[in-house]
């Protein structure tokens, strides 16, 4: 749901077996922007004839919002046509490779650009672990957050 701040969407996690509301703020660069690409993407399934249905779906080689698949007969993956993590973690590594970043990208590199950031723009560990769905004093959490440039904001500098 679309409010003057940003998006309100439910997320599933997986893990904790449970839905959550997140909020997703509009972003600072409009190029970038979480709530424009969505509005985006939403238009554009809205033109193909999907009004509901997951956000993230199949698309064919040919651009196409791809149709259920199937093996002798039987209906196959999600029939609504939700992609799954391992075609999401694909989409991730392709365009991490055409834009030229160096390293290896995954699906969940997002999530560990997202802690890093996050903590890089001082958001404490409790507020970023409760925006990803990490549980409170999670190691994981810590885990996913990078140091970054050993000289940019040092802990020793200014002591």
């Amino acid at each position: 749901m679309e409010t003057e701040d940003g998006l309100l969407v439910t997320v599933y996690r997986r893990k904790l077996k449970r839905h959550d509301e997140v909020a997703v703020p509009y972003g600072s660069n409009p190029a970038t922007c979480p709530v424009r690409a969505t509005r985006t993407l939403l238009s554009v399934l809205a033109g193909e004839g999907r009004g509901s249905g997951p956000l993230f779906v199949r698309i064919d080689r040919h651009g196409r919002i791809a149709p259920p698949l199937t093996r002798r007969g039987q209906t196959i993956g999600d029939p609504s046509g939700r992609i799954t993590p391992t075609a999401a973690a694909a989409v991730v590594t392709r365009a991490a490779e055409e834009a030229g970043f160096q390293g290896n990208w995954t699906g969940h590199s997002l999530r560990r650009g997202f802690a890093t950031a996050a903590r890089r723009a001082d958001h404490t560990l409790e507020r970023i672990g409760r925006h990803g769905g990490w549980a409170d004093g999670s190691r994981a959490l810590l885990g996913y957050m990078e140091e970054g440039d050993r000289w940019e904001r040092n802990p020793v500098a200014g002591l």
